[in-house]
């Protein structure tokens, strides 16, 4: 159905881990972390990859984070509703990863994971929202000269809201780009990361960084599921200003 998923281990390089100056948000409890998650296509611009004074967190449950980890977002309110998404959901977390900018400011990363998982237990079906912190839009003058990605797979660049797009790329090929997210070792009691293949959403809005993945059998991503999935990015993006739209 899907191909095993295989821990990232080689993307340590970039990262210097602070030790003795924690700013764990309030709740959190800091542990090891084994590398970062970031977006394959846009990496080169956003910088995700290679951030400085990292801090891992053990995860949490996704409602109870404090809205002001990502200053007072809309998403950590509600978090999102599991009955919208096209696969039974068996678990729910949230995590937080932060680092600082060149000025020392921290910036915040969460990832909210909603998992899918097998008889065996094995995590086959996934939806999960990164959301960064950035103060500029490093996709700005992005512009998307094929209708693939650089493996073949469906790439393509839709209206969000203004001068803001949202970049949705589909698996239609048996390559793709590495899609990375965040998972708690609980034996080793540290955060990996975790690569696979997804159909990704990638935008910057208002301050963030959204990337998106999702993983369901290829046969049930349907053209309508697609569609489904893009809406229900914009709304987690725009959050009241979705239903001002009017959409």
């Amino acid at each position: 159905m899907t191909k095993p998923l295989v821990p990232v281990m080689s993307i340590m390089m970039s990262i210097f881990l602070c030790t003795g100056c924690s700013s764990a948000p309030d709740g959190l409890e800091e542990v090891e972390g084994t590398g970062l998650t970031y977006s394959e296509n846009f990496n080169a611009y956003d910088g995700l990859g290679e951030r400085e004074h990292v801090e891992f967190f053990k995860p949490a449950e996704a409602q109870p984070l404090p809205p002001s980890i990502l200053s007072e977002h809309h998403l950590l309110e509600k978090g999102i509703d599991s009955n919208l998404l096209p696969f039974k959901v068996d678990g729910e977390n949230a995590y937080v990863v932060t680092s600082e900018d060149r000025t020392g400011k921290v910036i915040h990363q969460v990832q909210l994971s909603y998992l899918g998982k097998s008889e065996e237990g094995i995590i086959d079906e996934f939806f999960i929202v990164s959301v960064t912190e950035m103060d500029e839009n490093p996709v700005e003058n992005y512009e998307v000269g094929e209708a693939t990605d650089s493996v073949g797979n469906k790439f393509e660049k839709q209206e969000l809201s203004g001068n803001d797009f949202i970049f949705q790329q589909v698996l239609t090929t048996n390559s793709a780009l590495l899609y990375r997210y965040y998972e708690y070792d609980e034996a080793e009691e540290k955060l990996n990361v975790v690569g696979t293949a997804a159909n990704e959403f990638y935008s910057y809005h208002n301050g963030f960084v959204y990337h998106v993945g999702y993983l369901i059998d290829r046969k049930k991503n349907t053209e309508k599921v697609q569609d489904n999935m893009l809406n229900l990015t914009r709304t987690i993006i725009l959050g009241k200003e979705f239903a001002h739209q009017g959409r």
